[in-house]
């Protein structure tokens, strides 16, 4: 299950806890409170746990943060000559950069 980490860790410091205070309170292990406020993953009792732990609804820690989020880059729209030019030139930079450096 996807949850907002950063929600998490902002909520945790709010109260002044720190990761292994939440990990008393929730019944949970450091390791996975870290896992959660890292990378949003947590199964359903974890993040039972936590909504009990802040006294929140579980589906507030569900709602995933969308301000930073940065598009991939789609290679596949960019035109096959642009791509082979940009590996060539960095092929003969690197070529170049080691005959003056021997």
């Amino acid at each position: 299950m996807q949850l907002n980490g950063s929600f998490i860790r902002e909520t945790r410091t709010e109260r002044g806890w720190t990761q292994q205070q939440l990990a008393d309170i929730c019944g949970l292990s450091l390791r996975t409170i870290q896992r959660v406020e890292l990378h949003g993953i947590a199964s359903l009792e974890t993040s039972k746990a936590l909504a009990s732990a802040f006294e929140i609804e579980r589906t507030e820690l569900e709602q995933l943060e969308l301000t930073n989020v940065q598009p991939k880059a789609n290679l596949s729209a960019m035109p096959m000559w642009l791509l082979a030019m940009t590996f060539i030139s960095g092929l003969l930079t690197g070529m170049v950069a080691i005959k003056l450096l021997t």
